[in-house]
């Protein structure tokens, strides 16, 4: 029984992960290299690996501010995109999203999403319907 539990939640993780990653990618242009995902009751936390383009890599070294450019650039796409990825959350889910928190490293190439769950995902039996989602 745990075993498949840790299956699902797994299975779940990685479904979230690949639509937060699309979203960003779509809407922003934030493609990664990788994508970790974890559900901790009724928190989902996404990191997404190796987002700079080649282009964004290169101003980030910049010492002439490049790099806190580009964080001021990410920030406010970030915080526009919010109000969508918080319904893109919803509608994979079923669960309403209270909050997302977003942050940024230009030195790691790393964006991590925080979001933040009315109810525990792992509790609100949403883990088989989103399972079967992927598999439809």
């Amino acid at each position: 029984m745990i075993k498949n539990m840790t299956r699902s939640k797994k299975e779940t993780e990685l479904v979230i992960g690949q639509v937060v990653a699309k979203f960003f990618e779509d809407q922003i242009g934030e493609k990664s290299e990788g994508v970790i995902t974890q559900i901790v009751e009724d928190t989902i936390i996404v990191r997404l690996k190796g987002v700079l383009p080649p282009m964004e890599r290169h101003l980030a070294r910049d010492k002439d501010g490049g790099g806190r450019l580009i964080e001021e650039l990410k920030v406010q796409l970030l915080e526009k995109a919010k109000p969508l990825l918080e319904a893109v959350v919803r509608n994979l889910t079923g669960v309403e999203v209270v909050g997302t928190f977003s942050s940024f490293n230009i030195e790691t190439e790393e964006h991590i999403e925080i979001i933040k769950l009315k109810k525990d995902l792992l509790k609100s039996g949403r883990l088989e319907s989103l399972n079967r989602q992927r598999n439809d």
